[in-house]
């Protein structure tokens, strides 16, 4: 059994002048990346003595977009890793749903959760194809987390339509869930 959890980047900013490549997290995206880790890591990883519903994230593989890697690093950082188990990957920038399942069947073996980081479209339609069931319904918002259950004990036996969803997460769902606070303490499940 392998976890991957899927998460889009957090909101970045349009009007800075520089490459799409080099756009870096506005305002809201600074605020929700650390908002949207501490929920996983309290709701499904085990983090201030709470029950780990999935193991922790053996990596953290990002685009190489900048607002991708801040992601990744925020949450590496609010999840209490070391900075070297992120690890950037040139083809998740911008890339459709085929060419994320190539990057995903190439993972080690030894990893038994990843966080993959990327950008839509690709990673919305990369989401809903891996699922038995469409679930998402339309696309991921930023900074949104899918937590997918994968069959297989290999990477490289990962296909369409056979993942199972163990829960979905956006900033506006934990804003709605607990507007008084920016630091939840549970989630719904959204298990099948």
């Amino acid at each position: 059994m392998k976890y991957l959890t899927v998460i889009r980047h957090a909101k970045s900013d349009w009007n800075t002048g520089v490459s799409d490549h080099e756009r870096p997290l506005n305002e809201r995206g600074l605020r929700n990346a650390p908002i949207v880790a501490r929920f996983l890591g309290r709701t499904y990883l085990g983090m201030n003595e709470t029950v780990a519903l999935l193991p922790r994230p053996d990596r953290l593989v990002t685009s190489t977009a900048m607002r991708a890697k801040t992601t990744a690093r925020i949450m590496q950082e609010e999840l209490g890793y070391n900075p070297g188990v992120v690890v950037e990957e040139p083809r998740i920038y911008l890339a459709e749903a085929r060419a994320l399942l190539a990057v995903v069947r190439e993972f080690d073996d030894a990893w038994s959760h990843v966080m993959l980081f990327g950008h839509n479209d690709g990673l919305s339609d990369f989401v809903r194809k891996l699922l038995q069931r469409d679930h998402l319904g339309k696309s991921m918002p930023t900074c949104a987390a899918a937590l997918l259950e994968i069959p297989w004990p290999s990477w490289a036996a990962v296909d369409w339509d056979e993942a199972r969803l163990v829960g979905y997460v956006t900033p506006k769902l934990i804003e709605k869930r607990f507007p008084e606070s920016e630091e939840p303490k549970g989630a719904e499940d959204h298990s099948q």
